[in-house]
């Protein structure tokens, strides 16, 4: 681990505790009621993995020092570890996967609903 990443490594648990420490104090503040808080580790990004192939091994190694097992489904390369309504997880999402989105989405300007009265 380079200098760099070991100090923004650093500061990112120390923000983590600080807002916990925050929230811890302030319980006035309302937080997520819903679904975990994640953090997400995204390999292609914040790890040194430089093509698709890497990317998907790093998750196998995540997972491996997590003791969980990654998923696949539809190009998604996920695993993670819950710490109560916290997650943290590594996610790659592959080429194929992002291009069959983009087809899909492609459609969305082609169709227009007409105006519902009074809605």
């Amino acid at each position: 681990m380079s200098p760099a990443q070991h100090h923004h490594r650093r500061e990112l648990i120390a923000g983590l505790r600080a807002l916990a420490a925050f929230l811890d104090s302030n319980p006035q503040l309302p937080v997520p009621r819903y679904g975990p808080v994640r953090v997400s580790v995204h390999p292609l990004y914040d790890t040194d993995a430089s093509t698709e192939a890497e990317a998907i091994a790093e998750v196998e190694r995540i997972a491996a020092l997590l003791g969980t097992t990654p998923t696949v489904q539809h190009g998604h390369h996920v695993t993670g570890v819950e710490f109560g309504s916290v997650r943290y997880q590594a996610v790659t999402i592959t080429q194929a996967a992002m291009e069959r989105r983009a087809a899909l989405e492609s459609y969305c300007d082609a169709i227009t609903l007409d105006e519902i009265e009074g809605a």
